[in-house]
């Protein structure tokens, strides 16, 4: 099996996996605080599924919350906390494609999107 790394737009620096056998999904690279991290971890361990099956359905439930309620935050806000762990993620290329349409939409980075959908998840459990 060959990797090869290569950007796509609109987020030029988010690093995209392609050439895997997985042909509907895609790994995206996110920072998450340590809370966060630790509360994929524990629904992941509770649900007996992956990481990335958590997350899956975590941006789904974002997603359907965008639809109808619309965006929960201000255009073009832009904050990057410190002491991020960078993890690697398998999502659907839908969920990837959503994402890159709502950085476009905002201005605001993945990983930007994917913490406030994680946060959003843990605090409506």
């Amino acid at each position: 099996m060959h990797l090869h790394f290569e950007t796509t737009l609109p987020n030029k620096r988010q690093l995209v996996k392609t050439g895997t056998s997985r042909r509907n999904y895609t790994t995206i690279y996110v920072g998450l605080s340590s809370k966060l991290v630790k509360s994929v971890a524990d629904l992941a361990k509770k649900e007996g599924k992956t990481e990335s099956e958590v997350l899956r359905k975590i941006l789904y439930a974002y997603f359907q919350n965008i639809e109808k309620g619309g965006l929960p935050y201000d255009p073009l806000r832009k904050f990057s906390p410190v002491g991020l762990r960078v993890l690697p993620r398998t999502i659907r290329k839908e969920q990837d494609a959503k994402l890159r349409e709502l950085v476009a939409k905002t201005g605001r980075k993945i990983s930007e999107l994917v913490r406030e959908a994680v946060e959003i998840f843990v605090e409506q459990r």
